[in-house]
């Protein structure tokens, strides 16, 4: 056969896609549509096609293409099946299990193709594999166009970075990727998407979700409402094989009583999020994902390089062993020497990396955030509650700054934090910590307990509870939700009961509720407006986007506290514009705190997520409230104490400005912008001072 003539049963040669076996032939007036099988499935390809010819009997394929179709078909060994699901059909049963799935995908035996109205062939026969590719075309390639999984879910906003990402996971990373995308643009739904695609088509039957302890319930209901997939929330005392699809915590999992049962139940996909918690090999978490034989495989984070590029090799190594070369050869190629911070050669980077990993960016979609209008009420307590505070405050100051050892028989610091806290968020709070230490064996110090509680009983008038109840009035009258957060039970529940006296619809929301009563109060907010009054528990895993203004009743010292809060209604789905109102009490240590926040890092009009990065860039022995305690307890001037929150801010926005610096190179790293290298004083400035490099890194 010469020319552009072909026959069916002829072998061919495709510069793209190799060597085929045109199977079927439709001609037209000036050429033909060949259908051709090729190893990775049956292809139509026009019979004029520039890269398309002849391939005698007797000729060999080009040695470059079998090269590289050697490299396609290596994979790492956790990508194959488990073995008890790896037999391979036999052609009849390949054909049953395709009608099996016909109803989920919408074909019939007369719409499908050809081949099947034809008779089975003989196995081990040419026919035979032919069908085999077809059967494999029909139901991994053919759908794989387009999302049935989109018709398939509730309350999904289709957005074309979330399709665009899952259409790439599912064609092109064969289901095991990184999921990277900026804070706020929805890995959750595109992992959820991945999932339920994979059920419709009926290549996954098993999943198992790994999330943080905090993130379980979220996870479950947008799962259950979004994507109509029954997960379970796996407990103590259940087995790992009683649900087909089961969310669990990672630490729970990697537990050494729960791995091997996890291993034995193969399941087909794993989807981990915040995967930055496996940047390390040498953690038992990391040890286990690898451990695992998976199908598929996600991991969601938005921040996969911390500390050093080697964290972003692990993440790689965990997907697909190999695609980065050993160590050694990466941190020659693509890490700068005495740095591990620092990229180098970022474009040939950034081409490995985007067969495995998806980042999207703000910048690069056309979503529009809502704004943030924030609205900080500077307020001066009522001299009932001024002398209860200052009372307090200098009693935790005394406490928390003398000799400890008689009163060992009490965590004293943890005590006195607490307490620092409640009476910066209502004497509600402090006095039932005062009762209770006042009634405990404390002969030494009860004289001073019994005194406080007096004051904090005398308090009639909270000017924050006042400045609430305007609120609250205001939001009645333009029919608007008020989510209020709290960081204690005690005010949560005293707030719910001045307020509902008042002739305000209250909801409360705390951790010592049922799940059940959780939800209840959640849907009778969004049903019936009026106001939520929440404790942190209501600060991780419920998106509450129907609401948009939020009310700060008291402060947490830690800035991740307070990005939560405002995570649960400055998030994708939020329509409107969020107004976030602060209420602080002037002269205290709370006031303080939000000083800093607003003014040297500008935290309520950050991104969700980069608090979490700033935070990291923080050389500190402790956490953040210990730190923010101590200087508070050890500063009993007001000269002093304001010399040691302006050092603690110039800290901040030092450790602010190294993130930005980090970001950059962030950029650099995964969109291979090739960005400038930062001059000899950039670079002193993005560690600043104080920063000790860890070992391996250069001031240079």
């Amino acid at each position: 056969m010469t020319g552009n003539r072909y026959e069916v049963g002829e072998r061919v040669y495709h510069q793209a896609f190799g060597e085929g076996l045109v199977v079927d032939l439709r001609a037209r007036d000036f050429f033909d549509i060949l259908e051709i099988a090729f190893s990775d499935g049956v292809r139509k390809v026009t019979s004029i096609h520039p890269q398309l010819r002849h391939l005698g009997a007797d000729e060999a394929v080009p040695a470059q293409t079998r090269k590289r179709e050697a490299a396609d078909d290596v994979a790492p060994a956790r990508s194959a099946p488990p073995a008890r699901r790896s037999a391979q059909p036999q052609p009849p049963a390949l054909d049953d299990r395709l009608f099996r799935r016909a109803p989920i995908l919408r074909l019939d035996r007369d719409s499908v193709d050809p081949w099947l109205a034809r008779r089975p062939p003989e196995p081990e026969s040419p026919e035979a594999f032919l069908w085999h590719l077809e059967a494999l075309r029909v139901s991994r390639r053919r759908g794989f166009e387009r999302l049935l999984a989109l018709n398939s879910t509730r309350d999904v906003q289709r957005l074309e970075h979330q399709i665009r990402a899952c259409l790439r996971v599912l064609r092109e990373m064969k289901g095991r990727a990184l999921l990277a995308d900026e804070v706020g643009l929805g890995k959750t739904i595109e992992a959820g998407l991945i999932l339920k695609e994979y059920i419709l088509r009926g290549l996954v039957s098993k999943a198992l979700v790994l999330v943080p302890a905090s993130l379980l319930t979220q996870w479950r209901e947008e799962l259950t409402r979004k994507f109509g997939i029954p997960a379970v929330i796996y407990g103590r005392g259940d087995d790992w094989g009683d649900a087909d699809y089961l969310i669990a915590s990672l630490d729970t999992a990697k537990s050494a009583r729960n791995r091997q049962r996890i291993a034995e139940e193969s399941f087909d996909l794993l989807i981990v999020d915040e995967a930055h918690r496996l940047r390390n090999h040498l953690t038992q978490a990391w040890k286990f994902i690898d451990s695992l034989s998976l199908k598929y495989l996600l991991l969601l984070t938005a921040t996969p390089v911390q500390n050093d590029l080697r964290e972003l090799y692990n993440l790689v190594t965990l997907l697909r062993p190999g695609a980065l070369g050993t160590y050694r050869r990466f941190r020659q190629d693509f890490v700068v020497r005495g740095d591990r911070r620092l990229p180098k050669n970022t474009r040939e980077l950034s081409r490995l990396l985007a067969d495995v990993m998806i980042r999207t960016t703000r910048s690069s979609t056309s979503i529009k955030f809502p704004r943030r209008d924030v609205e900080s009420m500077h307020l001066d307590l009522s001299d009932d509650e001024r002398r209860f505070y200052d009372a307090v405050s200098g009693f935790v100051q005394e406490m928390a700054t003398t000799d400890p050892t008689p009163r060992r028989r009490l965590p004293w610091p943890l005590l006195l934090m607490i307490l620092q806290k409640e009476i910066g968020s209502s004497p509600a709070a402090a006095i039932g910590t005062l009762e209770r230490a006042a009634s405990g064996r404390l002969s030494g110090v009860r004289p001073q307990l019994t005194e406080l509680l007096v004051l904090g009983r005398a308090v009639r008038r909270q000017v924050k509870l006042e400045a609430l109840d305007d609120l609250v009035r205001q939001a009645r009258r333009e029919g608007d939700r008020l989510l209020v957060f709290s960081q204690f039970r005690r005010t949560v529940e005293y707030l719910g009961r001045e307020l509902a006296a008042r002739g305000a619809r209250v909801s409360l929301f705390h951790g010592s509720l049922t799940a059940s009563a959780k939800d209840a109060a959640v849907a009778a907010f969004r049903q019936q407006r009026g106001v939520l009054i929440s404790t942190e528990a209501g600060g991780e895993g419920r998106n509450l986007q129907f609401c948009r203004t939020l009310v700060n009743y008291d402060l947490p010292w830690n800035p991740m506290r307070v990005e939560q809060r405002i995570g649960r209604v400055h998030r994708i789905g939020q329509a409107q514009d969020v107004r976030i109102i602060n209420l602080s009490a002037r002269d205290t240590l709370e006031s303080y705190v939000l000083q800093i926040l607003q003014e040297k890092i500008k935290m309520f009009h950050l991104v969700i997520g980069e608090m979490d990065q700033i935070l990291g860039n923080l050389e500190w022995d402790e956490p953040f409230e210990t730190h923010v305690f101590r200087l508070w307890a050890r500063s009993r001037k007001p000269a002093a104490l304001e010399e040691a929150f302006e050092e603690l801010g110039e800290e901040l926005e030092g450790a602010r400005e190294r993130y930005e610096h980090v970001k950059a190179y962030d950029r650099e790293v995964f969109e291979g912008t090739e960005a400038a290298r930062p001059s000899g004083n950039a670079l002193k400035l993005a560690w600043g001072t104080g920063h000790r490099p860890a070992r391996g890194e250069s001031r240079r």
